[in-house]
């Protein structure tokens, strides 16, 4: 587990608050990208089918939806997602942090647009990473 420090607890808590945007009832998931110092994106989850996630979506798991990772870098220029990090994190019924560790299909599409790192939360005391 990596040491929080008080950078990493500022994205945790701007993702938090963008997976509170969620619509969804059972997996609320925020995301923030950032490069540098400076926040490029931020997304929640929702539902609904994005062709560009089905192609690094493994054959077995259904259609593609708009995960937070994949939301955060839609649209955004390969330059300025090439070396960024992204923190990600799901939150519970109560807002309580819960295990938000990217998918196979999240994983391959932020090393496909060259994000290096990944925060995720585990739960209210742990944040994971993932480096790319």
């Amino acid at each position: 587990m990596p040491e929080i420090s008080g950078r990493i607890k500022r994205y945790i808590e701007l993702a938090k608050k963008v997976a509170e945007e969620s619509e969804s009832t059972d997996y609320r998931h925020g995301a923030v990208l950032v490069r540098g110092a400076a926040v490029i994106s931020t997304s929640c989850n929702k539902n609904g089918f994005k062709s560009f996630g089905q192609r690094f979506r493994e054959r077995d798991c259904g259609h593609a939806t708009r995960h937070a990772e994949l939301g955060v870098i839609l649209g955004v220029d390969r330059a300025k997602t090439t070396g960024a990090t992204v923190y990600v994190v799901r939150i519970g019924k109560t807002g309580d942090l819960r295990l938000s560790k990217p998918c196979h299909m999240c994983r391959a599409v932020l090393e496909y647009v060259g994000v290096k790192k990944v925060f995720y939360s585990i739960d209210e005391n742990e944040i994971g990473v993932i480096k790319l």
